[in-house]
């Protein structure tokens, strides 16, 4: 498997972008034949507005965004530093005194929302001086395939950023935050545990542990995100989170969220729509603040 994944790979940073672009374009219609229901459902139950033209528009673009981050995620190892810096734009609010990175030695907590193109948010550190200066730990679920867990990994902790599966996240997140760096968790990924709370109308699952450890450790929290500018490009941004407890963090950074999705087609398109996010919405967990 990995020699094929060699030559993949090769090929997709190698030969012109159009030849990358071509391969998100096929394989996101490949995604939306295999995820079409799920996503048309969870587009209506977000914008019970919107016709099924929009809904089919937009599900047909964030399948194509979905393929091309992965593409990244195989292309990226075979990437120069120089290359990466040029398609990956650091917004100054990630290095601003209210919204950015707090001060070193200052444990912080990263909220993640699954949007297009996250995965270049893993060359952080190459891309600042001040990004380099802490230890990043990053919350992620391993592949199933070995050998593409194996080549993704080495691709995500490339530039110093390190991986802790879900396993083992949650003892090294504290550990980082506790020791003055910051942790790294996706806040809207599907959880089968955790508290409901009304996401976009509808009733879904949603994960509490970013705001756990920010409220254990009373350490600041930011919204950290990948804004797709264009293929395999984006701009990496940051935005203070103002509550101190778990249930106003987890409240304040879906609302953030719903907001992301609801201010243009283009923002709503970046997100990954084919997780089935409202799929344990309707199972007895508590309600947030119960």
């Amino acid at each position: 498997m990995r020699p094929l994944i060699v030559t993949y790979a090769w090929l997709l940073a190698r030969l012109p972008e159009a030849f990358a672009r071509l391969n998100a374009a096929l394989l996101g219609q490949v995604l939306w034949l295999l995820r079409g229901k799920v996503i048309r459902r969870n587009l209506a139950k977000a914008f019970p507005d919107k016709d099924a033209d929009w809904i089919r528009r937009i599900g047909r673009t964030s399948c194509r965004r979905t393929v091309e981050m992965g593409l990244f995620s195989i292309a990226s190892p075979l990437m120069s530093e120089a290359e990466i810096r040029d398609r990956t734009i650091v917004d100054e609010s990630v290095l601003s005194a209210e919204h950015g990175l707090p001060p070193k030695g200052t444990g912080a907590v990263f909220f993640v929302p699954h949007l297009a193109l996250m995965e270049m948010m893993t060359a952080a550190p190459l891309l600042s001086p001040e990004l380099a200066k802490r230890e990043w730990v990053a919350v992620y679920r391993p592949l199933d395939q070995p050998a593409a867990e194996t080549w993704v990994k080495e691709a995500r902790e490339r530039f110093g950023m390190k991986l802790a599966s879900r396993r083992e996240g949650f003892a090294c997140a504290m550990k980082a935050v506790r020791e003055g760096h910051a942790t790294v968790i996706l806040f809207d990924q599907t959880t089968q545990s955790g508290s409901i709370w009304q996401f976009l109308g509808s009733p879904c699952a949603v994960t509490e542990l970013p705001g756990i450890i920010a409220q254990r450790f009373k350490c600041p929290s930011r919204i950290f995100w990948a804004e797709r500018t264009d293929f395999w490009r984006c701009r990496l941004s940051m935005e203070a989170l103002h509550a101190t407890d778990s249930i106003g963090l987890t409240i304040e950074s879906n609302a953030w969220l719903e907001r992301k999705l609801r201010s243009g087609d283009d923002a709503c398109a970046n997100w990954l729509w084919a997780h089935d996010r409202w799929k344990h919405g309707q199972l007895p967990f508590k309600k947030l603040g119960e």
